[in-house]
């Protein structure tokens, strides 16, 4: 009795408020209890959309004495109702042929995007930057060779995603002065690098590491070098650099230390004395410029 008034509860609030119409789907019935018309008549008036009349909406109804059974769209029930009431049989089998046609829209359960990600401020997939800066550079002094200073000019194009990137530099310098014993050695330096970078973000800020090899030029003037007083020296070695950057839309500050350590060992000649010292391994930068977005943005 209780299942009873539900369906007929069900029943009479889609009958108020759903659309009529004359015909909803095709009705099969193999008996008069209930009657195929009365059920095509009150699923009609249960159905928001005209269903295709195909084998999938046919509602097949069979009165089995004290049972009765409804099949639609692949979905069966079997009822028992001994006392053979037609037009309750009429009413559950609309509702359940409707609730099969047409099952209830509960809605979309996938959360709402959150303003931030629907206002499209999301960082790109990839940022281009062009850094340029003013270098200051040093080599450490070790055994005769005493300590070098110089200045210079730093051109870094960079590629960066989400935390991984690429990036390449070229660096020249002002002739340094290093003493090695008694003699003067003027050692100017132009440099070109590529290498891998790891970057992490905090706001505005940007952190990051870079990693790679290296390969230069050095040209080196002195007295009394054999076989000149001037000599062409091609260098290559590693680098390691780390970054501090302000990101800005077009325009971003950074703050760049770097080392690079040469794999190859340079004597300096004296003509007739001979050997007396190398030329410096390890250069260290500053630069400190700023960096130009060349597309993509930089937050």
């Amino acid at each position: 009795m209780i299942a009873t008034r539900r369906y007929l509860c069900l029943f009479a609030i889609a009958f108020a408020l759903g659309p009529r119409f004359a015909q909803a789907a095709t009705v099969d019935s193999v008996s008069d209890c209930p009657r195929g018309a009365e059920v095509d008549a009150a699923l009609a008036q249960l159905l928001r959309a005209r269903v295709d009349r195909s084998t999938l909406a046919t509602v097949s109804i069979q009165d089995l004495g004290a049972r009765w059974s409804v099949e639609v769209a692949g979905r069966a029930a079997v009822y028992s109702d001994p006392n053979r009431d037609c037009v309750e049989r009429t009413k559950v089998a609309a509702v359940f042929a409707a609730l099969a046609l047409e099952p209830p829209d509960l809605g979309d359960s996938s959360p709402a995007p959150s303003m931030h990600e629907s206002t499209g401020s999301a960082r790109p997939a990839r940022t281009h930057r062009l850094d340029l800066a003013p270098a200051f550079l040093f080599a450490p002094g070790a055994g005769q060779r005493s300590s070098a200073t110089t200045w210079g000019g730093s051109l870094r194009w960079l590629a960066s995603g989400k935390r991984f990137g690429l990036t390449a530099g070229l660096q020249a310098s002002y002739p340094a002065v290093a003493k090695v014993g008694e003699y003067e050695l003027s050692l100017a330096r132009i440099s070109l690098d590529a290498s891998a970078t790891v970057s992490w973000r905090l706001g505005a800020a940007e952190f990051g590491i870079e990693i790679g090899p290296y390969g230069a030029v050095l040209l080196a003037h002195g007295r009394g070098l054999t076989p000149n007083a001037s000599s062409t020296m091609i260098d290559a070695g590693g680098r390691i650099g780390l970054r501090a950057r302000i990101n800005r839309r077009w325009v971003s500050p950074f703050l760049a230390v770097q080392a690079e350590l040469s794999a190859r060992h340079f004597s300096l000649v004296v003509d007739p004395i001979g050997d007396v010292g190398s030329a410096p391994r390890l250069w260290l930068g500053v630069m400190a410029g700023v960096g130009i977005s060349l597309g993509g943005g930089s937050r």
